[in-house]
């Protein structure tokens, strides 16, 4: 992986070969499987240590996939990577420990948003239900992923709350995660990204926006959610991103009050061709 993995999903790492660059090991490996990716630049640091001549099987659900593998498993209508490679699994007739149960219950419970997004079909719930009988740990995973916050993450909560503000309307909400806030409450950016979902939860708000100061000096990373048909892929992927048509996101660079008015007058485009 080339980030840290996020506090709340700890629980379910193996204990044995995950690796985080750059402590990935300098193997040459003749297949390589890339998961939840809709581009290589995706993979970032890891995509250089990748051979010329490797074999990439590419497996993903994002509708800004560009099939850029010499095998594409990505199915647009797939709920979670988790649930294609669950497919998978059952056709090619590999067994589903409570370990691999409990991995792919997390890609299916966080990526539907605990069964509340569009995505939640019939299927979804059967694909629950079943790894559920093999023994994913689904009231663990409820407990880790969404009910144990550390306090400087409550603090930090606190912070971005003060920074929401609305647009068009009441239409469009904001919310701001500075560097500065990072350092104040030693919080990881990786442990940021439910942030993501606050504004879209307003009543009355159609597109939700997380500003993330990066890192890297003037990147910004944008995390948008939507609903009422309004389509934020289209606006992450003018800016080399992508994601779902209700969930995308994008880095762009550029001063953060700067990058802010830039997608702002994107989405309210969006808005207005809604109209």
């Amino acid at each position: 992986n080339d980030s840290p993995i996020p506090q709340s999903y700890k629980f379910v790492i193996p204990a044995s070969g995950l690796y985080i660059h750059p402590q990935i090991p300098k193997e040459q490996p003749e297949v390589v499987f890339t998961l939840d990716c809709p581009t290589l630049e995706r993979l970032g640091k890891v995509k250089e240590i990748i051979p010329k001549d490797a074999i990439i099987i590419n497996i993903d659900h994002h509708i800004s996939n560009i099939n850029f593998g010499n095998i594409n498993f990505v199915t647009e209508d797939m709920c979670s990577t988790g649930a294609i490679l669950l497919s998978l699994f059952k056709d090619m007739n590999i067994k589903i420990t409570p370990d691999i149960a409990t991995a792919l219950y997390v890609t299916i419970i966080t990526d539907t948003g605990r069964f509340t997004h569009s995505n939640t079909t019939p299927d979804v719930f059967k694909a629950a239900a079943f790894l559920i009988e093999q023994g994913a740990k689904h009231l663990e995973i409820s407990k880790y992923v969404y009910n144990t916050n550390p306090l400087n993450l409550v603090h930090l909560h606190a912070k971005v709350l003060n920074t929401l503000k609305l647009y068009h309307g009441n239409r469009i909400a904001t919310i701001r995660i500075t560097k500065e806030m990072l350092e104040k409450t030693n919080v990881s950016a990786i442990d940021t990204q439910e942030l993501a979902d606050i504004p879209i939860s307003i009543d009355g708000v159609y597109v939700g926006v997380l500003f993330r100061e990066m890192t890297e000096p003037n990147w910004v990373k944008i995390s948008m959610r939507s609903r009422n048909g309004i389509d934020v892929n289209n606006v992450a992927t003018k800016y080399g991103g992508g994601g779902h048509k209700y969930a995308a996101g994008c880095e762009i660079k550029g001063k953060i009050e700067d990058v802010q008015k830039l997608i702002l007058n994107e989405i309210e485009k969006s808005l207005l061709k809604e109209k």
